[in-house]
């Protein structure tokens, strides 16, 4: 089965809870949820592949093994992966 990608900003290096896309990958490797990250230009521009999997361009962006997009603000994201309650279709 193909991993989860992890659609994220380019400049995830702060490493702190600033940083939308960080407080999601941080929890999937809590989780040990594998992985793959995609990496997504710089600054908050247009990102065609993004809205074109997701209809809009905010990241970060999780691409589901069953294929299903979901997207939402971090902290929630987050949350529902550390529940181990992401949605499956």
């Amino acid at each position: 089965m193909a991993k989860v990608k992890l659609h994220r900003c380019n400049y995830t290096f702060l490493h702190t809870k600033l940083d939308a896309c960080w407080v999601v990958q941080k929890e999937l490797d809590a989780q040990g949820i594998d992985y793959e990250i995609v990496k997504q230009g710089w600054g908050k521009g247009k990102r065609p592949e993004v809205e074109a999997i997701s209809g809009q361009s905010k990241l970060p962006v999780l691409e589901l093994q069953n294929g299903e997009v979901y997207r939402a603000e971090s902290k929630e994201m987050a949350a529902r992966v550390r529940s181990g309650q992401l949605p499956t279709g």
